[in-house]
């Protein structure tokens, strides 16, 4: 019989396998997008809870960035988005926001909040752009790899599951929306330019990834500085996932131009305000503040093992307790924060072996704590890794080096010097991802077992983090701006716009009153010591309420740790604010 009139043999489909064993496969196209969207809602749902939450809260960056934001609204001000350690693209974005929608001082910090949310679905979308190229490859692979016998792949479902949860995760519980900072920006930017990356694999080179690759990277570098390091890396990185390096050569030096002209609006400008090349000063300031141990933080008067001594610090005018004015002229409402590295100038960091090990250390311990919030999934991650070396399959571990290999360089970044939450989660979460997708799991292991490790993975990362989400919606959902109102008193009692102020406050995250009121504080009590103003004797506080008035405040801003100052009749408090306030005229 020939071929052409052999018999059509029809094979029945397999049996529908009810209940969990649905879940065990890969689930259908429109399931997978309900699943899809029901992340993606249930991300927006925390992310805005969030935002929600904290809209009036602001941190010291918080109010530079708003000051940056001034040189787009109310007026065009380039100059002023250049700063030593604050990058320029979120300012810009904000200041383009606040113009766009006319926002007025009171609801500045809401709007930026708002923001926020905005720049957390950028990031979510950039997400979900890498996060469909690296589990459609490794799909791919495993499905050439299933022949051998060896492979024990998870359908697709769990990997979207694990990775939407390790998004969630860095994002919304330490990337965070509570204060308006570069980082959910900036995460956005590492996401897309992974995923750029990852279409790039075993492909020929293409002119298309390579400008869009550059493009990518600089304006990430705009976001924040840190970036510079990891888009060398993933530049370099491409020449080894293209079929041929040889004509991705000319390519990558076409990336790294356009990379260069867009990350020169800002280090040039910078660069010749400085007077000497820099692509930014902030490793500098931390590695005086974290390595050299300049001292006292903030207020930098001893230079501790740096170089040089300080050309313009600021100026300690009382000796207990510990206060200091400003010389340098008013930038922004708090001139200490507005550019840090403006203080800086005449010492340079030098290499401090001890400084060095125990900041490493520290960096270290913190990282371990995150690590430790994230255990199941180090857990699983280990164990898999351990099967695969005992099948000798480690060569796995090769098929998703990009992004572990950059989730680790994220990491390693931080650690000489000074490591947070918000700069490694992202990186983190990427480098077990990585680990997670290159291995496949233990063939004699059950689909039930792989189902139930699935299902506590993804509860470790987002049962505490919409829990705590939950607990703060329901504490501080009717609270009131208190900023705002502070700021309105102040005007009523005469403190207009422009006006100068001194400030005594235990804390930095409370800068909004003095933002909104647009005041500029010339005059500060050091902030570790600021209850011991309170205790001192009365004639200690009148003296240097006296010279704050002498040097040109017009009123001092206090927020008052307990008990407030309600005995000193000369104090007003704002509204019902945690905010008091000094006039001048009250003491003369």
């Amino acid at each position: 019989m020939s071929a052409s009139s052999a018999p059509l043999r029809i094979s029945s489909p397999p049996p529908q396998r009810p209940g969990l064993e649905l879940l065990k496969a890969d689930l259908a196209p429109a399931s997978l997008t309900w699943l899809r969207i029901g992340f993606w809602a249930g991300g927006f749902v925390l992310a805005a809870a969030q935002a929600w939450v904290f809209r009036y809260q602001v941190s010291a960056d918080s109010i530079s960035y708003l000051d940056m934001s001034d040189a787009v609204f109310p007026e065009w001000n380039w100059k002023r988005l250049i700063n030593g350690v604050w990058s320029p693209l979120y300012p810009f974005l904000l200041g383009i926001f606040r113009r766009t929608f006319n926002i007025s001082a009171a609801n500045e910090i809401v709007g930026g909040h708002l923001l926020n949310l905005v720049f957390f679905l950028f990031a979510f979308a950039c997400f979900e752009f890498f996060l469909r190229i690296a589990v459609k490859q490794v799909q791919f692979r495993n499905e050439i790899t299933e022949r051998d016998g060896l492979s024990g792949r998870l359908p697709e479902w769990a990997y979207l599951c694990l990775g939407y949860s390790l998004f969630l995760w860095a994002s919304i519980a330490y990337i965070s929306v509570r204060n308006l900072r570069a980082d959910m920006l900036m995460s956005g930017f590492v996401y897309l330019a992974i995923g750029i990356l990852l279409r790039m694999k075993g492909r020929p080179a293409r002119w298309n990834l390579y400008i869009a690759l550059g493009f990518v990277l600089g304006i990430g570098y705009l976001a924040k500085v840190p970036f510079f390091p990891v888009s060398l890396v993933i530049l370099v990185s491409t020449m080894f996932l293209v079929q041929n390096w040889r004509p991705a050569l000319k390519l990558a030096l076409v990336s790294l131009t356009i990379f260069f002209v867009i990350a020169s609006a800002y280090f040039v400008p910078l660069s010749v305000s400085r007077g000497h090349f820099t692509l930014g000063e902030s490793s500098t300031f931390n590695y005086l503040i974290f390595i050299n141990n300049v001292r006292p933080e903030w207020y930098l008067q001893d230079p501790g093992s740096a170089r040089g001594a300080f050309i313009h610090q600021p100026e300690r005018i009382f000796a207990a307790p510990p206060s200091y004015a400003f010389a340098v002229p008013q930038r922004g409402t708090h001139p200490l924060r507005f550019d840090p590295s403006d203080w800086i100038e005449g010492v340079r960091p030098r290499f401090a072996l001890k400084g060095q090990i125990l900041a490493s250390i520290l960096a270290l311990r913190n990282i371990v704590e995150l690590l430790w919030q994230m255990a199941l999934v180090v857990l699983a991650a280990l164990a898999v890794a351990l099967f695969s070396w005992e099948r000798g399959q480690l060569s796995d571990l090769l098929s998703t080096w990009p992004i572990w290999l950059i989730g680790a360089v994220g990491c390693a970044l931080y650690i000489p010097v000074h490591v947070e939450p918000r700069y490694v989660a992202e990186f983190l979460a990427l480098f077990w991802f990585g680990i997670i997708l290159a291995f496949r799991t233990p063939s004699r292991v059950s689909p039930n077992v792989a189902l139930a490790c699935t299902i506590v993975i993804v509860a470790s990362l987002l049962l505490p983090t919409t829990i705590f989400a939950a607990r703060r919606y329901f504490e501080y959902r009717l609270k009131s701006n208190a900023d705002a109102q502070a700021a309105a008193q102040l005007a009523a009692l005469g403190v207009m716009p422009g006006d100068h102020v001194a400030r005594i406050s235990h804390i930095v995250t409370d800068l909004g009153v003095e933002r909104i009121a647009r005041v500029e504080v010339i005059e500060e009590v050091d902030l570790r010591h600021a209850p011991e103003f309170w205790s001192a004797a009365a004639t200690v506080r009148r003296e240097l309420l006296n010279l704050f008035v002498s040097r040109g405040a017009k009123a001092v801003i206090a927020t008052s740790p307990e008990p407030a100052p309600e005995g000193d009749a000369e104090w007003q408090r704002l509204g019902s604010t945690q905010y008091w306030v000094w006039l001048a005229k009250s003491g003369h």
